[in-house]
């Protein structure tokens, strides 16, 4: 008899454990993937990269990226909104995304509404570059060069991002007009500017300060509204042009329906991730900011993002151009 109880109990245990959601057991249990939807080298990438390495060794599960270019950021996002909502299939967004919302209507899901928002990773300025072979050296010279060369300059931008809403508006406040030139990401944007094949570009001071310390690109300006310590010498933007500013943010998210206490779960290990002295020495020798905020908190940045970036949609003629194309 007793032999037989014990047997019935390993049944309904067996069947119990096999009826209980994934969640519900200790997470992560196997290997956890964060999409980014850009290029390798860019900002984003870089900063999955730094975060996913840290999660590994807080989990004791490899946490790896995978890069899903394409549409800025639109491929990876898409595959994110259908992965399952269990933790193991996260999301890096940045501004871009938010740019790319703002501009486009037919993109299948809404950034706000289809999405579980975890936590904000990290913020920052952006900087303005140029290839050194110019004859440019602050943002006054590329005020004056651009005027004096109406349309001549290549801009190159990462194609309906945030930072294409940003070169327009650093445009439309300087009274200039350069050639717009788009790209999928960051990363081959930086390149064709190092090579020469385009002239200025505006990315995430991180991403930028080893080529700027290596003189590969020469910067103007920086976007954040104070100097950055790393960079005294480099004026703002809104230095140049009051009011004028640059700046991004990165940030994890999830599939929608994801249960509130996983979420929690998740955001709880990312601000522990972010007091990491070693990653918050890395981001900050790279101009990021770590952040750190709960998942409405987050919600909320991205919801006024959105909102702020369609205004300047709008006012740029960027919406429009992209709807044309």
């Amino acid at each position: 008899m007793k032999l037989f109880f014990r047997f019935t109990v390993s049944i309904w245990a067996a069947l119990l454990a096999i009826a209980m959601p994934a969640h519900a057991a200790e997470f992560p249990s196997h290997m956890v993937t964060l999409i980014v939807g850009y290029a390798p080298g860019g900002g984003t990438d870089i900063v999955a990269r730094n975060v996913a390495e840290v999660l590994s060794r807080k989990w004791g599960q490899q946490v790896i990226v995978k890069n899903r270019p394409g549409g800025t950021g639109v491929i990876g996002i898409r595959d994110l909104k259908s992965a399952a909502p269990d933790g193991y299939t996260l999301g890096v967004w940045t501004d871009s995304d938010i740019g790319n919302a703002a501009v486009r209507d037919d993109l299948g899901y809404d950034l706000v509404k289809d999405f579980d928002h975890i936590g904000q990773i990290a913020s920052g300025g952006t900087v303005l570059v140029v290839n050194p072979s110019l004859p440019i050296k602050t943002f006054s010279d590329f005020v004056s060069y651009a005027k004096e060369h109406p349309g001549k300059l290549n801009f190159s931008v990462v194609s309906g991002g945030g930072m294409h809403l940003d070169s327009l508006r650093i445009e439309r406040a300087a009274g200039v007009k350069t050639t717009i030139i788009g790209y999928p990401g960051t990363g081959p944007a930086l390149t064709d500017l190092i090579a020469g094949h385009v002239d200025a570009l505006v990315l995430p001071l991180g991403v930028a300060l080893p080529y700027i310390n290596s003189n590969a690109v020469r910067v103007l300006a920086v976007g954040s509204n104070t100097r950055w310590p790393g960079l005294p010498n480099v004026q703002t933007l809104s230095e140049a042009i009051p009011g004028l500013e640059s700046t991004f943010f990165y940030g994890l998210v999830a599939p929608k329906g994801m249960p509130d206490k996983l979420k929690k779960e998740i955001n709880t290990t990312l601000r522990e991730v972010l007091q990491d002295p070693k990653l918050g020495a890395k981001f900050e020798s790279m101009g990021f900011i770590p952040t750190g905020n709960s998942p409405s908190e987050f919600k909320d940045v991205i919801a006024k993002k959105l909102e702020t970036s369609r205004v300047a949609a709008e006012q740029t003629g960027l919406k429009q151009s992209m709807q044309a194309k």
